[in-house]
């Protein structure tokens, strides 16, 4: 029996285990894609992030060429550069004590100036609100258009530096109808509001705001040494700024014994207008209204002298220590504060926020984050005023500031859900000297792509520095190839030189758009990653054609959003009409245009991409482009009626004809309007997902679907 048992145990211990078969591998995981991309420039790249990010799921990528806004660092630009920049309080009323008139003296006010600077490592402008940098690259942008655009930009998001529940643009105590349509005598009569506290310029309210005048001023120079004609060499022109018609004879009689004397423009002489026009002239009159802002008259005289600040009452004052609560002096190394600072501050909480080294720092990130400490005494700054905001127990800031931080990119790529972020791809391109910093401004966007990433990105100095498209011969730029598909599908180019010439400043070297060739590459960059965005969407059978004029269009539709008959152009690629292709259908790409253009102008960058997409031997994917109306509505003062295109039925030009103005000055920036009155809005933002509903029932577009691989 022992024998018997003991043979069981050695057979059983002798037979082998048979492993249960693995389970079988969970299905791949599908992608929701819409075989839709949203892309843009400057204005439009502004519009596009602020939509995309906050809209995910309507599109599979979004590309922002030159104009992704980045809340926090364009939040710094607009106090600390465009509308700051002025002396203290205490240096101001100094001056006005020894006499009112020198607060327009330019060589007494620019001794106590804090003009910004650049700051090491980066490419910023040195900049204030009387010395604004300006540019001609991609149009005028002097001191008139940062007035016009910062307008525009107001009347999309709300007032940037005060809150007036009255509207969403006007400084308080300005009727919103003044802002819409400044009176003629405005330059001469400004209007006054009294009472308006501010903790750094009006603290008691002793200082009454008021409207000004601003603008651009003649350019003029004796020819013998290009000496730039100082109109406040005569005292008297200190005092009681001359007369614009006067100004060309005092120009003359300046210039007597130095050469004759020579009107500069930015056509010809760039460089002189490049260094001079963006200044202010407080010795010659003013005459172009901007009732968005306010100024404090310190000496009562009217008008806003060279050295009277702007009213900025855009939030609530805080420490940007970071989260910990600690600015470096403080920071103990385990993340809280020593009692007392130290002399030589390091960064021991390493909370510093840094782009490249630590883009989740919170502190110096210009942005308010909870756990920092603020002062609750309201919007003005100052304690028991009774301004919006104080003693609530939360940090406030302006309607405006709040919805610039709502439509942030950056902010909100951070919020989306993993399987979000993994579907939405991101293509941004900026100059590293464009005006505006638009190139700082992606890179510090893109530091939420790179994080979701972990690190796999495409990131490039220049254009030819992406893989594959430096053409081996010449080493130019060279993007119609197949090496697209090697790229990373989220990528970053900062164009520009580290130095320039004079004649590459003239033409724009790594400015807002560019020099030609700068602008034909980011154009080639786009619809190469466009069309390589979808590898294994399936493509039309029939050979695609050569395209012909009647595949570019431009066509309107009846918004329901607007109110109004909408515009669009578009590009339907080769072959689209073939009728071996009826059955085909493609992708779309909508293209946003800058501030001041109209949708044609994008139709010449369609073409291009078009004509590759006809070689067969590059396997270009076929894509139908559709470039909105960006410019504003028309109204008309008398009957009401609304109107979203550029030429009526006629093709008459609207704003020529009577009584039709613009919602605006220019351009939308893509998102729905805030408007003058809280009543005055206009959905563009919405507008322009309604116009895709309308693109899909009109072309045949590729319908939606959850696929393994895009």
């Amino acid at each position: 029996m022992r024998s018997v048992l003991l043979a069981a145990l050695l057979f059983i211990s002798c037979t082998p285990t048979v492993a249960p078969p693995p389970p079988p591998p969970p299905p791949p995981a599908k992608i929701p894609t819409t075989y839709r991309v949203l892309g843009g420039v400057s204005m439009g790249a502004i519009g596009g992030m602020a939509l995309a990010s906050t809209h995910p799921g309507k599109i599979d990528g979004v590309a922002s060429l030159g104009g992704p806004i980045d809340a926090a660092f364009f939040q710094r630009f607009i106090d600390q550069f465009v509308a700051g920049g002025f002396c203290s309080r205490e240096e101001l009323e100094a001056i006005m004590a020894q006499d009112p008139v020198r607060l327009n003296d330019p060589t007494v006010i620019d001794a106590c100036a804090t003009p910004r600077v650049a700051r090491p490592g980066t490419w910023e402008h040195p900049n204030d609100f009387n010395h604004l940098h300006i540019t001609n690259n991609g149009g005028t942008f002097d001191r008139e258009s940062y007035i016009n655009l910062m307008a525009d930009l107001m009347l999309a998001y709300g007032n940037f530096f005060t809150d007036n529940p009255a509207s969403p643009l006007a400084p308080p105590g300005i009727d919103p109808e003044l802002a819409r349509h400044p009176p003629a005598d405005l330059c001469t009569n400004a209007r006054r509001v009294r009472g308006l506290k501010n903790a750094e310029y009006n603290p008691a309210g002793t200082y009454d705001a008021i409207t000004f005048c601003d603008g651009v001023q003649r350019l003029y120079f004796c020819s013998a040494n290009q000496e730039k004609v100082n109109f406040c060499s005569d005292p008297a022109n200190i005092a009681n700024p001359l007369p614009i018609a006067q100004e060309a004879a005092f120009a003359a009689q300046y210039c007597t014994g130095k050469g004759s004397v020579v009107e500069a423009n930015e056509d010809n002489q760039t460089l002189f207008w490049l260094a001079h026009a963006g200044m202010t002239d407080p010795c010659r009159q003013r005459d172009f209204a901007a009732p968005i802002l306010l100024a404090f008259d310190y000496n009562g005289n009217g008008r806003r002298d060279y050295g009277e600040p702007l009213l900025n009452n855009s939030h609530e004052r805080w420490d940007d220590v970071g989260v910990d609560g600690c600015a470096d002096a403080l920071e103990n190394g385990s993340g809280g504060c020593n009692p007392s600072a130290s002399a030589t501050p390091t960064d021991a909480n390493h909370d510093n926020y840094d782009p490249d080294g630590n883009p989740n720092g919170t502190e110096q990130s210009w942005r308010y984050e909870l756990g920092e400490p603020f002062r609750d005494f309201g919007l003005d700054g100052v304690a028991a005023s009774a301004d919006p905001g104080e003693g609530n127990g939360v940090y406030d800031e302006v309607e405006g500031r709040k919805r610039l931080f709502a439509l942030d990119g950056r902010t909100n790529f951070k919020k989306l859900e993993p399987s979000a972020m993994a579907r939405l791809h991101v293509l941004l391109d900026g100059g590293i000297r464009d005006i505006f910093n638009l190139g700082l401004n992606a890179k510090h966007l893109f530091t939420a792509v790179k994080e979701a990433r972990q690190g796999v990105v495409g990131e490039y100095r220049n254009f030819t520095d992406i893989p594959g498209m430096k053409d081996r011969v010449s080493g130019n730029f060279n993007p119609w190839n197949r090496s697209w598909r090697t790229v990373p599908k989220d990528l970053i180019t900062l164009y520009g030189k580290e130095t320039r010439t004079d004649l590459e400043i003239t033409i724009g070297e790594g400015d807002h758009v560019g020099t030609n060739e700068q602008a034909s590459s980011r154009f080639q960059v786009v619809m190469n990653w466009v069309a390589n965005l979808w590898p294994n969407a399936p493509k039309p059978s029939a050979v695609f054609g050569q395209s012909t004029p009647a595949d570019y269009r431009t066509e309107t539709y009846d918004s329901a959003k607007l109110g109004a008959k909408w515009e669009y152009a578009i590009s339907v690629p080769p072959g689209y009409g073939d009728p071996a292709n009826a059955d085909a259908r493609y992708p779309v790409a909508y293209l946003l245009h800058g501030y001041g253009m109209d949708p044609a102008g994008f139709v010449a960058a369609a073409i291009i991409a078009n004509n590759f997409v006809s070689d067969p031997a590059l396997q270009l994917r076929p894509v139908i482009y559709v470039f909105p109306n960006g410019r504003c509505c028309f109204v008309n003062k008398v009957t009401g009626a609304r109107d979203c295109r550029n030429t009526d039925d006629t093709g008459q030009d609207i704003d020529r004809l009577p009584n039709w103005e613009r919602e605006c000055h220019s351009g939308t920036f893509w998102v729905n309007r805030k408007g003058y009155t809280p009543t005055d809005g206009t959905p563009y933002g919405d507008a322009l997902f309604e116009l895709m509903e309308h693109i899909d029932s009109k072309y045949r577009t590729l319908a939606p679907a959850e696929v393994e691989a895009r």
